[in-house]
C-alpha cells in the first residue's frame, strides 16, 4: 500500500505535483522570493502551452516561419525549466526568457498580419497585441513591484518599435493614436498588478506577525499547560478508594479541574468543577478556585453544601461574569459514609458490586450566581467496598460525533452498564474511552472534558 501511495503522489500526478510545488501554507515560504521565482518558472512552463491556441488562427497557422517561432518559444521554456532548479540568476532567467518570448510572439503577429489597406485591417492586426497584457500581469506571482513594472516597459517598447516599422512604409499616414491602445492596457495590468502585489505583501507582513504572535502564544500556553499540570493532584494512592481519570481539552489549558483533600483521621475529600467556557479565562479560574478549596476553613471540609456556598460567595463577589458547577465528595471512613452535594453539576453516577450504574438525582445551584440557600442538598450513602462513583463534566455527553449526535446521559449509562462487570478498574476506563472514541470517531472534543471514576476498597 505504501509502493501505490507513492507512485500516487509521483511526478506523474500532475495534481499531486502542483500541490508539492506550491505549498505556501508556511508564512516563512513567502518570504523566500528565489523559491517564488522557482515556481514561477514552473507555473509559467505550464501555462505557456496557451501560447499554442494562437494556431487556431488562420493568419498565425499560415505564417511562414511561425513553427520556427513558437518552436523557439518552447525551447526557451524548457531551458528556462531548467535552470528553476538552480538558485542563482533567476531573475536574469525570466526577464530574458520574458523579453524574448514577448518578442517573438510579437513577430508572429507581424509576419501573420503583415499587409493591410486602411485603418481598420491595421487596428484588427494591432489588437491581437493586447494578448501581451498577459504576460505583463503574470508577472504579479513573483511578488516583486520591478517585475510588473519592467516587463510592461519592454512591452511597449517592443509593441512601438513594430508599429512604427509597420506604418514605416504602410499606406496609412501618420500614427493614429488608436493605435496605443495595447500599450495603455501594458500600462494598466502593470499597475493591477502593481497592486496586487502590494496587497499580498502587506497581507504577507501581517500574516508574518500574527505568526509571530501565534507561536509566542502558543509557547506561553504551553508554560501555563505545564503550570496547571502541577495543580492537579499527582497519581498518589489514597487509603480507602482506587481511581482512574481522563482529562481532554482542545485549548492548551482549560476550565475541568479535580483535586483530592486528605482530611485528618484518613478521610479523603474529592473535588471536581467545570467553569463556564473553556480556554485562559476558565483555567485562571479553576486555579483560583483551587486556591480557595486549599486555603478555606478547615471546618468546611467536612461539609459539602457549606463548602459549595463559600465557593459561590466568593465567585459572585471576585468574578461577577464568571460561574461554574461542582461536586464535592466528603468520604468519612470513621462513620463508613460518604456525603456529598451537588452544584448545578451532571448527576453522580453510582453502581454496587458491579451491579448497574444509576444517577443520583440531586438538586442544586450553578456557583456564582447566589440563586438560593442552602445552594445544593447533602446526600448521604453508606460505605460499601467494590461500589463505584463515576463524575463527569458536561462536555462529555454535549460534544457531537460526526452526525451530529450528542452522547447523552443516557448513552453514557449505557456504555457504563454495558462494562460495569469489568473487575479491574483500569480495564473499566479502558473499555469506557474504546466506546467513546467508538461515538465520536474522528470528531474532537469541543469543549474541556473530564471523567473521574472511583472505587470503593
Amino acid at each position: 500500500m505504501n509502493q501505490s501511495g507513492k507512485k500516487a503522489t509521483g511526478i506523474l500526478n500532475p495534481l499531486a505535483f502542483l500541490e508539492r510545488e506550491f505549498n505556501y501554507r508556511e508564512v516563512s515560504a513567502w518570504k523566500d522570493f528565489v523559491r517564488i521565482d522557482q515556481s514561477f518558472i514552473r507555473l509559467a512552463f505550464v501555462l505557456h502551452f496557451l501560447v499554442y491556441f494562437l494556431l487556431l488562427i488562420p493568419e498565425i497557422r499560415d505564417s511562414p516561419r511561425g513553427g520556427i517561432y513558437f518552436g523557439f518559444i518552447l525551447s526557451l521554456n524548457i531551458l528556462s525549466l531548467v535552470l528553476s532548479f538552480q538558485r542563482k540568476y533567476l531573475p536574469a532567467v525570466i526577464h530574458g526568457t520574458n523579453v524574448t518570448i514577448t518578442f517573438l510572439i510579437m513577430m508572429v503577429l507581424n509576419e501573420s498580419f503583415y499587409s493591410f489597406d486602411d485603418l481598420h485591417s491595421l487596428q484588427l492586426y494591432n489588437n491581437y497585441f493586447l494578448l501581451v497584457g498577459f504576460l505583463v500581469l503574470f508577472q504579479m506571482f513573483r511578488l516583486k513591484v520591478k517585475g510588473c513594472l519592467l516587463t510592461a516597459f519592454y512591452s511597449i517598447v517592443l509593441h512601438l518599435g513594430f508599429t512604427y516599422f509597420k506604418l514605416k512604409d504602410g499606406p496609412i499616414p501618420g500614427f493614429p493614436l488608436v493605435l496605443l491602445v495595447p500599450d495603455a492596457v501594458y500600462l494598466i495590468m502593470s499597475l493591477i498588478g502593481i497592486t496586487i502585489v502590494v496587497i499580498v505583501r502587506r497581507l504577507v507582513h501581517i500574516s508574518s506577525e500574527l505568526d509571530s504572535d501565534y507561536r509566542f502564544l502558543q509557547h506561553e500556553l504551553q508554560i501555563a499547560r505545564k503550570v496547571q499540570e502541577t495543580l492537579f493532584p499527582e497519581d498518589i494512592s489514597i487509603k480507602g478508594f482506587k481511581y482512574e481519570i481522563y482529562r481532554s481539552t482542545p485549548n492548551e489549558i482549560g476550565g475541568d479541574f479535580y483535586d483530592f483533600i486528605q482530611l485528618r483521621e484518613g478521610n479523603t475529600g474529592v473535588f471536581l468543577t467545570d467553569i463556564a467556557g473553556h480556554g485562559i479565562a476558565s483555567a485562571l479560574v479553576a486555579s483560583f478556585i483551587k486556591i480557595m478549596v486549599a486555603t478555606m476553613p478547615y471546618r468546611l471540609k467536612l461539609h459539602p453544601v457549606r463548602l459549595l456556598e463559600y465557593l459561590d460567595e466568593t465567585l459572585l463577589r471576585q468574578f461577577k461574569s464568571h460561574h461554574a458547577s461542582a461536586v464535592y465528595i466528603f468520604f468519612d471512613f470513621i462513620s463508613k459514609e460518604i456525603h456529598f452535594a451537588n452544584g448545578g453539576h451532571p448527576y453522580l453516577m453510582h453502581s454496587q458490586n458491579g451491579n448497574e450504574f444509576r444517577e443520583i438525582e440531586t438538586t442544586g445551584s450553578i456557583l456564582g450566581f447566589g440563586i438560593k440557600r442552602p445552594i445544593a442538598e447533602l446526600v448521604s450513602l453508606p460505605i460499601l467496598s467494590g461500589e463505584r462513583l463515576f463524575l463527569y463534566t458536561d462536555g462529555l455527553i454535549e460534544n457531537r460525533n460526526p452526525q451530529g449526535k450528542q452522547l447523552g446521559s443516557e448513552g453514557l449509562l449505557e456504555i457504563l452498564n454495558r462494562n460495569s462487570r469489568i473487575s479491574d478498574l483500569k480495564q473499566f476506563k479502558d473499555a469506557i474511552q474504546m466506546e467513546l472514541f467508538a461515538f465520536f470517531g474522528d470528531a474532537e472534543f469541543e469543549d474541556d472534558t473530564l471523567f473521574l471514576i472511583i472505587e470503593m476498597e
